[in-house]
């Protein structure tokens, strides 16, 4: 895949995971499985982190590099759950969904360092 295209494909869902958590919500919506949310939260941050890693780090691995990456998406997390707290009026930040955020910025690492290993 293009270079480029990765740099489209992560700014993307980057601004996608912004916009899911600082939209607005129905308080209506309710989800009958135990910690639905929190799976989401893994979820979007793993894609977020590899998505990333593969974009900026080209095919390497290099250790340093990829701490520091994933160091800023863990920042990106927090700064989006204070943003709910601050700038929404329905939505509220989390210590929980920051460590589910925390999460699956940590299985992307440990999946990217697998996949990097191989090839």
């Amino acid at each position: 895949m293009a270079h480029k295209t990765l740099v489209y494909i992560s700014i993307s869902i980057t601004l996608l995971v912004a916009l899911a958590s600082l939209m607005p919500i129905n308080q209506q919506i309710t989800v009958s499985v135990r910690f639905f949310d929190k799976g989401v939260h893994v979820f979007m941050y793993f894609l977020l982190s590899f998505s990333w890693l593969k974009t900026l780090n080209k095919g390497r691995y290099n250790i340093n590099y990829v701490y520091k990456i994933l160091l800023l998406i863990i920042l990106y997390g927090i700064i989006i759950e204070v943003l709910q707290e601050v700038l929404t009026v329905n939505r509220h930040g989390d210590l929980k969904d920051v460590i589910a955020n925390i999460l699956g910025t940590v299985l992307a690492g440990v999946v990217y360092k697998q996949i990097s290993k191989k090839n």
